[in-house]
């Protein structure tokens, strides 16, 4: 073999095994090559695939999150304070420690207590009470009623604008009849309309402590219609006789003469009283 016998000279037989062994060994050199640049290809790929899908499991940051350059995108507070990592933005060289699994994705060690996030200091500090208003006071005049109109469009008196008086002897004599009256006055700025009737006029008798002793309700009550109109200042009077005697709702019991002594008569029109009027009986 290592001897070639043949019809051609031993250089050629020589020269063919010499250019058979360099062809075998480029073939072999170029499927070395082929399958170690497929696997580097292979890879390239992988390592590609692996950042691209490293890059979309990354969730978009924003808000207070955003701008956090903690290692970690938990809600959830460390135990203890860490150095703060790079940001997503900035990659950290190949084959440095940093490559390994990122915090996110590591889980609280097992009996770890997770300290509760810290109350915001508004909110724990305690709330001063809201401060009421003053109470109205009791002594303030109630607004007035809007004006009143009647059918024909006259402003109708109000009872703010009605001053009365109760007319009364100073002295009255046990027994006798005794003259007694009452004065409307308008006491407003202007002229109005006011009903002065006789059913609307009372006058009541008391005695010095009080008691209801008559009245013109009991017995005699007022009768007629009459409206006036009143000027500014304007006034009117209405008398009536009185016997000098007691009287009861309904005119029941006995009638007696005044026995002598202090008493008032007080006179009413409508919802509007005088103040009384003191006067004695001899």
């Amino acid at each position: 073999m290592m001897h070639p016998v043949g019809p051609s000279s031993q250089t050629t037989y020589w020269f063919r095994r010499v250019l058979v062994v360099v062809l075998a060994v480029a073939v072999l050199v170029t499927i070395v090559w082929f399958l170690a640049s497929r696997t580097s290809r292979s890879s390239a790929g992988q390592d590609s695939s692996a950042a691209v899908a490293n890059t979309s499991a990354a969730p978009t940051m924003t808000g207070v999150l955003a701008n956090s350059t903690a290692p970690s995108r938990s809600t959830v507070p460390s135990p203890s304070p860490s150095v703060a990592a790079p940001t997503d933005s900035a990659a950290p060289p190949s084959g440095s420690p940093t490559d390994a699994a990122p915090a996110t994705d590591a889980a609280p060690p097992t009996g770890t207590d997770v300290p509760a996030p810290a109350p915001d200091a508004a909110a724990a500090s305690p709330v001063p009470p809201t401060e009421q208003p003053p109470p109205a006071s009791s002594d303030a005049a109630p607004a007035p009623p809007p004006p009143s109109y009647d059918a024909d469009g006259k402003l109708l008196c109000p009872d703010a604008a009605v001053g009365l008086a109760a007319k009364v002897p100073g002295e009255v004599k046990s027994g006798t009849n005794v003259i007694i009256g009452m004065v409307v006055t308008n006491t407003g700025a202007e002229a109005c309309r006011r009903d002065v009737s006789g059913t609307t006029q009372v006058f009541t008798v008391f005695g010095a402590d009080g008691t209801r002793l008559w009245s013109t309700a009991d017995c005699f009550p007022g009768q007629g219609t009459e409206v006036r109109d009143l000027a500014p200042g304007q006034t009117l009077e209405f008398t009536v006789k009185w016997s000098g005697t007691t009287s009861a709702p309904g005119c029941t019991g006995d009638r007696v003469p005044l026995a002598p002594g202090s008493y008032t008569l007080i006179a009413q029109l409508g919802p509007v009283s005088s103040p009384p009027a003191a006067f004695t009986v001899v």
